[in-house]
């Protein structure tokens, strides 16, 4: 298993849709392969798989995971304008920094000796 603890990666923008390209890739394979295990279509397994990993950012920082969601609602929300996208997105990010910190510090070997 990949160490969680490796440094966040953020491709430049030149790599971003190769990466993303990459992540769909697997999001379907598994998604098709889920699908069939359970029975159910794939737009029923995503949806069943958004509740599980939010349910585990949450475990992480709650707060954190209501903001990041909050923010995906307006980038995503067509009625939004380019400003409230802007903010959002600012707001996604900061939400996936304490993401990112809550996850270091879950995973961070106690120490000390108290």
């Amino acid at each position: 298993m990949v160490d969680p603890r490796k440094p966040v990666h953020t491709p430049d923008e030149g790599q971003q849709a190769l990466v993303r390209k990459i992540v769909h890739q697997h999001l379907m394979t598994c998604t098709a392969a889920g699908a069939q295990e359970i029975g159910c279509s794939g737009a029923s397994f995503v949806m069943l798989g958004i509740a599980e990993w939010v349910s585990e950012l949450a475990y992480l920082d709650p707060k954190a995971t209501s903001q990041m969601l909050a923010a995906l609602s307006v980038l995503y929300d067509p009625r939004s304008n380019e400003a409230q996208k802007r903010r959002a997105e600012e707001k996604r990010r900061s939400a996936v920094r304490k993401l990112h910190t809550a996850v270091d510090i879950d995973m961070a070997t106690p120490g000390g000796s108290a």
